[in-house]
């Protein structure tokens, strides 16, 4: 028996063995479990969700009504004592995908929707750990609302004021039905994740800042304070977009002087 006929058998079974692993593991987690109840620290300590956003691209900007289309990524991590496990029971299982609709899943919505729904784009899995701890990633195509910043000074700024203003926009999330006695909202990082943003060449926007806050707020349908998480971006219009788009205006419009010209001149 060849050395590679013994490693591609291993491997096969091995293949085999972890399949047979994941799926006992998968119903031993889910045969009592019940999604519609929300985890409890074993501890008694506060149960939070921990929110980070990756923006990926701006899709659209909206001038005239204030309102920013963006494709991202809302990362949301929690712990689930019930999905817990020890990897040596399960030949050493230790990360398991389940679909999302088979756990709970915190009800996490944009509060300043400026869209029609709130919803992924695709129906996603969630990533669970054997210690309980749960990685839900969904992406969305998130509209919100944004307000005008303050105005740059200098030379663009004396050439046509509307053109070169900042844009703040601020997407707030919150659980709809938990206040803070029940969720607690923790940011994962101070900022909001660029990595895997792309910049189009023909956006007139560029991302200048970004930032994220997480403050209790009070409402007055309900009795409790609910944890917001903010996060915010700040966005500049790109003066060289539009240095690139009066030249091409100022062009046209001497070509149409011109031409205005050469008629009147037949005449």
């Amino acid at each position: 028996m060849s050395l590679i006929y013994v490693f591609l058998l291993t491997a096969i079974m091995n293949t085999c063995s972890g399949a047979m692993s994941r799926g006992r593991l998968t119903n031993d987690l889910l045969k009592n479990y019940v999604k519609s109840v929300k985890p409890e620290p074993s501890d008694g300590s506060n149960f939070s969700v921990t929110l980070g956003f990756t923006l990926l691209n701006l899709d659209d900007v909206d001038d005239d009504n204030k309102v920013i289309d963006t494709h991202s990524y809302i990362d949301q991590t929690w712990r689930d004592e019930r999905l817990a496990w020890e990897p040596s029971d399960y030949d050493d299982v230790r990360v398991l995908h389940l679909p999302a609709d088979s756990v709970w899943i915190p009800d996490i919505v944009l509060f300043n929707n400026a869209g029609d729904d709130y919803k992924p784009i695709i129906d996603m899995t969630v990533l669970v750990f054997s210690d309980g701890t749960i990685n839900y990633i969904p992406p969305y195509h998130l509209k919100s609302f944004c307000e005008t910043g303050k105005q740059p000074t200098g030379f663009f700024n004396k050439m046509n004021i509307e053109r070169y203003n900042e844009l703040v926009c601020k997407l707030a999330f919150l659980s709809w039905m938990h206040d803070v006695e029940e969720i607690r909202l923790v940011n994962r990082s101070s900022h909001i994740d660029l990595s895997e943003f792309r910049r189009l060449p023909v956006d007139k926007y560029q991302v200048k800042s970004t930032s994220v806050q997480v403050d209790p707020m009070k409402f007055s349908c309900c009795p409790g304070s609910y944890d917001i998480a903010t996060f915010t971006i700040v966005l500049s219009k790109d003066p060289k977009y539009y240095h690139d788009h009066a030249s091409a205006s100022d062009h046209s419009s001497e070509e149409t002087h011109d031409h205005h010209r050469d008629e009147e001149d037949k005449l």
